[in-house]
């Protein structure tokens, strides 16, 4: 049953019981307000030569930057297998409008070096700016893996332009040479002055993202807000820092989907 059948049978039930009667004209504007989700794609220069993709919703409470990990979004017609962009319908369900942040071009790819820039920041304050001026609503960041680098550079950055962060799968102290010097520890430190979020699988086998670290990374965090989800059990069938492993919520995704825009959404100030 989709709403506006749910709230024609109230409607019914309303007339029964002899409260309120509306006139069938009535019904049928308030039929037509129902808003949609939209699948729409735009550019912002200052943010990427790439478009945009989102799902946008009139009724939405707030809105989300996906920043997925890896080599980042290099194509044009934003593909990705990762957990963000897979996640991205049951984020939009939840009440939230979805943007994907593409990188600079296909050329670009997303190194730990990049997402800790300056550069890299300002092209995501565009793109922060770009939907205030389209909505208006609350902007949240969420970074998965890789994407934590990208999130805690702009929040210590640029704090009093969103409403706050989420850690997937973030990145914490490891023996990595490439990631080692972009954990959560080095770029975040212990005090951040917007809300935060880590979300975490206890199983999560990537070297870069252990969970212990990233549990003692909560503890020790000082914030205004901060949470923590962990999960256990799921499924790990590919490899230990992909989609299809704990790292990406195999089996879980909707859940820690589902969780994530909960928390957002109460962040935000919404019901």
């Amino acid at each position: 049953m989709n709403r506006n059948e749910f709230w024609y049978l109230r409607y019914q039930c309303t007339n029964c019981t002899g409260r309120k009667v509306l006139s069938f004209f009535t019904l049928l504007f308030f039929l037509s307000q129902d808003v949609h989700a939209e699948n729409v794609n735009f550019k912002v220069a200052e943010t990427s030569a790439l478009p945009v993709h989102a799902i946008e919703n009139g009724s939405a409470k707030a809105n989300i930057i996906a920043i997925i990990g890896g080599k980042g979004v290099n194509n044009s017609a934003g593909r990705s297998r990762n957990y963000l962009a897979t996640q991205k319908e049951t984020f939009a369900n939840q009440g939230l409008n979805f943007y994907l942040l593409p990188n600079q071009s296909e050329q670009e790819k997303a190194s730990y070096r990049l997402r800790d820039s300056q550069k890299r920041a300002d092209r995501i304050k565009a793109l922060v700016e770009a939907i205030k001026d389209r909505n208006g609503k609350p902007v949240f960041l969420v970074g998965f893996s890789r994407g934590s680098v990208d999130a805690g550079r702009f929040a210590k950055t640029y704090p009093e332009d969103i409403n706050g962060i989420v850690l997937a799968s973030g990145i914490y102290t490891n023996s990595s040479k490439k990631a080692q010097d972009y954990a959560m520890e080095s770029v975040i430190g212990t005090r951040i002055s917007t809300s935060v979020l880590i979300v975490h699988h206890r199983e999560d086998t990537c070297r870069v993202t252990p969970f212990g670290y990233a549990e003692r990374f909560y503890e020790r965090l000082t914030a205004p807000v901060k949470g923590l989800l962990d999960y256990s059990g799921g499924g790990s069938s590919g490899r230990e820092c992909g989609p299809l492993n704990h790292h990406g919520f195999e089996d879980l995704e909707s859940r820690v989907a589902t969780d994530i825009s909960k928390w957002i959404l109460e962040i935000a100030g919404q019901p």
